[in-house]
């Protein structure tokens, strides 16, 4: 199932790049779409129950810490990344368009989103706020981008990881599976063992950086176990197991919700999603290793993918800017389903904009250099000789002007 030895490129082989995979760009818009129904999808909908299942959409970010961790260990599977390129690499595709909403969401909407105090606005815009134990820090300003506070933490560690992860063989690779496995279901139990406040759980077990990464570590195992030759023998049938259980879960979640006052901890729901997680992620693999065509490879499926990011920035700040209008009033039923199509329709043209006009330009500016400090040298450089030179041209003609009131 993994490689008896680590999968070192040698030095005179030239790195190949990895064979990309379609399907796991369009898995990753159907779990945003999931995060947006968690966020708004109760304002589109009467029936009880279906509020309830909606709610569990706050698992899509599960999903997407595991696949960030997949993505990422397979792009650099043959390669080793140089450290100070990977990070601001990283940094130009996060950093320009989360601050930018974050910035939007204290200014346009402060009567809704939680706007923290001097310490909490310093925390979100280096996105440090995942760190603090304050739902007014964390979920604050533009609420969504806490997990990218974990995806930071998770970029800093990551080529000092992956380094380990490529030189594990097989009895290390499974102990470590199991040794994360364990820590991520006996973390939660021990807290509630020991009585620790719901609210400090909420933000250990969901928000807190260290926590989640458990979630990243195995998707950076599932990407090294299947580099070395795992393969699913039915990855349809795995595939749609996987969508079985996450609907049975999610059906079970929200009949419990109806008849107690909280829904299930989120805790287990995450851990008992993780094998479905896994599941879809492998077989999705699978078939794009084998060239199987269908749906979730199509050009317009996996472009939505791309911009699935921007999308879950976005969402909400658009609907909170949008609610006082009216724009989205609905009766629910038919009429819900429609108006929500049309909400998602317009936070899908918003995301597609902020992707080509502000997302991606930028990104390419910042990352025409692969290292940031000798770009910003160069950059200082330039400045510099601009300077001195404007400076002796105004020193020569004062000079000038001098000697002609001297004459």
């Amino acid at each position: 199932m993994v490689p008896t030895q680590g999968s070192q490129p040698t030095k005179s082989a030239q790195p190949q790049r990895p064979q990309r995979l379609p399907r796991l760009n369009s898995l990753r818009l159907f779990a945003a779409v999931g995060v947006v129904l968690c966020h708004v999808g109760y304002f589109f909908t009467s029936v009880r129950v279906l509020r309830k299942a909606e709610v569990y959409g706050y698992g899509g970010v599960e999903f997407f810490f595991l696949l960030s961790g997949f993505v990422l260990t397979w792009a650099w599977a043959n390669r080793r990344p140089q450290v100070r390129g990977f990070w601001w690499r990283r940094a130009a595709k996060l950093y320009p368009i989360t601050l930018a909403l974050m910035v939007f969401a204290y200014l346009a909407l402060p009567q809704y989103e939680r706007i923290p105090g001097v310490r909490g606005k310093v925390l979100e815009l280096t996105l440090l706020q995942a760190w603090w134990p304050s739902q007014r820090v964390y979920f604050g300003g533009n609420g969504v981008s806490w997990s990218l506070s974990c995806e930071i933490f998770f970029y800093l560690v990551f080529p000092f990881v992956l380094a380990g992860v490529k030189r594990l063989r097989a009895i290390g690779f499974w102990t470590l599976v199991a040794t994360t496995l364990a820590l991520l279901i006996m973390a939660p139990l021990i807290a509630n063992l020991a009585g620790v406040a719901e609210p400090v759980r909420y933000w250990l077990f969901f928000v807190f950086p260290p926590y989640q990464f458990g979630f990243f570590l195995l998707g950076m195992l599932m990407a090294r176990a299947v580099a070395g030759g795992l393969r699913l023998p039915k990855p349809t049938l795995f595939f749609v197991a996987a969508l079985v259980w996450l609907g049975a879960l999610v059906a079970v979640g929200a009949f419990y919700s109806l008849y107690h006052s909280h829904g299930l901890p989120r805790p287990l729901v995450l851990l008992v999603a993780l094998p479905a997680f896994v599941a879809l992620l492998v077989s999705a693999v699978c078939k794009d290793l084998r060239h199987q065509e269908s749906i979730l490879t199509s050009r317009k499926l996996t472009y939505l993918g791309v911009i699935s990011f921007e999308l879950y920035l976005v969402h909400k700040p658009l609907f909170l800017l949008a609610q006082p209008f009216g724009v989205f009033n609905n009766s629910g039923g038919l009429e819900g389903v429609l108006v929500f199509a049309g909400y998602l329709g317009i936070a899908l043209v918003v995301a597609i904009a902020l992707h080509h006009i502000f997302q991606a330009p930028i990104e390419r500016v910042l990352t025409r250099s692969h290292d940031p400090l000798r770009w910003a040298r160069r950059r200082w450089r330039r400045f510099n000789s601009v300077m001195t030179s404007g400076v002796e041209i105004v020193v020569h003609k004062l000079q000038g002007s001098e000697s002609k009131i001297g004459q």
